[in-house]
């Protein structure tokens, strides 16, 4: 069971973003679904709701049956997830509070100070 590709839809790429909590909750969202789709239409007690799963389906021209949705909502469950996760890789937590960054953070001077001939502390004859 996986996402059934349309015509010519292989090689296209689309891109979209969205933040960690809008991501997080279509998650649970999908995830929600699965479990409501998995647990009442594929009854087996109970076979006149995946028939009826199947009639609303197939009045709404889709391409899934109650038996292929719940695994096409698994694949995009997972995208979401990994999608997630690596986007949050990239992220680097601030410094704690008090800590100096690499960017504005200057080198201490030298024991002694830097010194230039003018102020060296040496005479000149």
């Amino acid at each position: 069971m996986s996402l059934i590709s349309q015509p010519g839809s292989d090689y296209q790429l689309t891109q979209i973003t969205l933040d960690a909590g809008n991501a997080r909750d279509i998650t649970l969202l999908l995830t929600d679904v699965h479990g409501l789709l998995a647990d009442l239409c594929l009854d087996p007690a109970q076979p006149q709701l995946t028939a009826h799963a199947q009639a609303i389906l197939a009045d709404c021209d889709s391409l899934y049956t109650p038996q292929a949705l719940p695994g096409a909502l698994d694949q995009v469950i997972t995208q979401l997830i990994y999608a997630t996760r690596d986007a949050l890789a990239l992220i680097q937590p601030p410094p704690p509070p008090g800590a100096r960054s690499k960017e504005n953070h200057r080198p201490a001077p030298a024991p002694g100070g830097a010194r230039s001939e003018e102020n060296s502390g040496a005479t000149s004859h």
